[in-house]
């Protein structure tokens, strides 16, 4: 089985202080019996808000040594525009559209967890890791 792994998910890895990261920290012990997955979005924003928010250190940690433990689909065509067409469709909702991406992908890949603390990825449908989301 495989397991998405949302950017709120590695964000709350990498931040201790974060009130979830214990939690996160079980969740990806997962990873060594199950697959961990994400698409290249998930990537680009991550390490876009770890570099503003935690430095570039961290960013390049991220990249030496968490990334390389998911495997990162890139984003093609095709998921591109069913992510698009999600997003224009709930535009008035806040999901952003490198959450209705990732959606598009797990639907796609039938994937039914997610390492994540964003709440919209239950309202999706999906379960999600840690299962309290603070």
């Amino acid at each position: 089985m495989t397991i998405f792994v949302d950017s709120s998910g590695i964000l709350a890895l990498v931040d201790r202080d974060d009130p979830a990261h214990a939690r996160v920290v079980e969740a990806f012990t997962l990873g060594r019996s199950e697959a961990l997955a994400t698409h290249a979005y998930v990537v680009v924003e991550t390490l876009a808000v770890a570099r503003r928010r935690f430095g570039p250190a961290v960013a390049a940690d991220l990249i030496d040594r968490v990334l390389p433990a998911i495997e990162i689909a890139p984003v093609d065509a095709t998921l591109h525009a069913a992510a698009i067409e999600a997003f224009r469709s709930t535009i008035e909702s806040a999901v952003s559209l490198v959450d209705r991406t990732s959606f598009a992908f797990m639907r796609r890949e039938a994937i039914q967890r997610a390492i994540a603390l964003d709440v919209d990825f239950r309202t999706a449908g999906f379960e999600t890791l840690p299962s309290e989301i603070p």
